[in-house]
C-alpha cells in the first residue's frame, strides 16, 4: 500500500464545525482500528473536509452518526480540487508608502490615515492617524483600508 497513493474523499460538514468533526473523526478511526491514514480541514471554513482512506466504506462507517456531518460526496476527490483549498492565496495589495486611505473597519470607520509601511507578505498596512493630535500608529488588514489619495498625485 506504501507505493500506491490512497484515494480522498470529501466529507459535507457544517460550516465553521471542521475541526469538532475532525477530532470527533479521528478519535472513532483510532479506537475502532479504521483504515483512515489522514484527515485535511482547509485553514479556510468552507463546509468540507478530506479524508484519505481505504474505501469509501471505511469513510461512511467513521461519519456515521457524527454529529455536524451532512453527508459524504460520492466517488474520489482529486488532487487538484484539494489543492486550490489548501495553496494559499496571495492578497493583491495596490497600496503604497504616503497614500491616504480611509478606514473602513473598527471604531475608527470614517477616520483618515497615511500610510507608513506596507507588509504585502501578510496584507497589513500601518497607517498613521491624520486626524490624531499626536502620532497614532495602525496596524490594519489591507482589506480594511480604502485608498482615497495616491501618493505623489
Amino acid at each position: 500500500m506504501a507505493s500506491q497513493q490512497c484515494p480522498i474523499y470529501s466529507v459535507s460538514v457544517v460550516g465553521r464545525q471542521e475541526y469538532n468533526v475532525t477530532m470527533v473523526l479521528k478519535l472513532r478511526s483510532e479506537s475502532g482500528k479504521q483504515p483512515v491514514y489522514s484527515i485535511l480541514v482547509p485553514k479556510e471554513p468552507f463546509g468540507v473536509i478530506f479524508i484519505e482512506a481505504e474505501s469509501l466504506a471505511v469513510v461512511y462507517r467513521v461519519v456515521s452518526g457524527v454529529k455536524h456531518v451532512k453527508g459524504v460526496l460520492k466517488g474520489k476527490t482529486s488532487l487538484e480540487e484539494i489543492v486550490k483549498y489548501v495553496e494559499p492565496k496571495k492578497p493583491v495589495i495596490d497600496i503604497d508608502v504616503n497614500d491616504e486611505v480611509e478606514i473602513l473597519a473598527d471604531v475608527l470607520k470614517g477616520s483618515r490615515g497615511r500610510v507608513i509601511s506596507v507588509d504585502k507578505e501578510k496584507g497589513l498596512v500601518r497607517v498613521e492617524l491624520l486626524d490624531s493630535p499626536f502620532p497614532m500608529p495602525l496596524d490594519l488588514k489591507a482589506s480594511e483600508v480604502k485608498v482615497t489619495k495616491k501618493a505623489g498625485r
